[in-house]
């Protein structure tokens, strides 16, 4: 597939958007995928959350952020686009058929094996998108105070960034982090966010971007410190509508790179 298709997908659903009526939303239809890897899925479009062993659920993953995501995204979008979510280890085959994978931590031991990180670089190199995230919960006060978010070099961070560097995923080019500048298209396929990503689920914190790493000029992995799943699987989430948004966003980002 020609490495612009992405970006001129992504700019075919901008431009629908353009022509709706002010306060109107867009209607949009995903057509159907042309990449040439699984995931011709006839479940539609699949977002696999990546089960690990030794993930906590009080600590490593938000229960309920796909749920509450997808609800989201189908009733406040007018994509016409059969979404789902399902939870996959990276040995698992079925990985091929996924439209985007979803992988989070905060203190987890990432004990990966040889298996699945081959599963894991053959899927970013056919054409996959990872998005993953270092996250933390509110604390016992309902709050995100003294939860260190926003911090680069945490357990999480160093970790997932080895594993990408990992010769059997993407080697060298798995070192190759890159900021993404708020005129990306993944802050407009939806909705606009002029100013970056929402950065309200990590408070007090040093990272203010999200990183990515390209093959071929495709980005195949989207990096956060910022805990934006915090806005996804905590229903009390301060500012809660603009990470919801912004999912969508991803969601119709991936689904533009199929």
């Amino acid at each position: 597939m020609p490495h612009t298709r992405p970006t001129l997908a992504v700019l075919l659903l901008l431009a629908v958007a353009a022509l709706a009526q002010p306060g109107e939303k867009p209607r949009i239809a995903i057509p159907e995928p042309t990449r040439e890897r699984p995931s011709e899925n006839p479940s539609g479009f699949v977002i696999t959350v990546v089960e690990y062993q030794l993930a906590e659920k009080s600590r490593d993953f938000f229960s309920q952020a796909m749920p509450e995501l997808i609800a989201y995204f189908k009733q406040r979008t007018e994509i016409e686009a059969p979404i789902r979510s399902n939870k996959l280890p990276l040995h698992s085959k079925r990985i091929a058929l996924s439209s985007l994978l979803y992988m989070t931590g905060n203190e987890a031991v990432l004990q990966i094996s040889d298996t699945e990180k081959k599963n894991l670089g053959s899927f970013l190199r056919d054409g996959g998108l990872l998005y993953a995230e270092d996250i933390r919960q509110s604390g016992a006060d309902a709050t995100l105070a003294g939860q260190s978010a926003g911090v680069a070099g945490t357990p999480f961070d160093r970790q997932f960034k080895a594993l990408m560097r990992d010769p059997l995923v993407l080697s060298s080019q798995g070192k190759r982090w890159e900021k993404i500048q708020p005129t990306h298209p993944l802050y407009h396929s939806y909705f606009d966010f002029p100013d970056g990503p929402p950065a309200g689920g990590a408070p007090g914190g040093n990272v203010l971007a999200l990183e990515m790493l390209q093959l071929r000029g495709r980005p195949v992995v989207i990096f956060s410190d910022l805990n934006i799943s915090w806005y996804w699987g905590d229903p009390m989430a301060d500012s809660r509508e603009r990470g919801l948004q912004f999912g969508c966003n991803l969601i119709v980002y991936a689904m533009a790179q199929r």
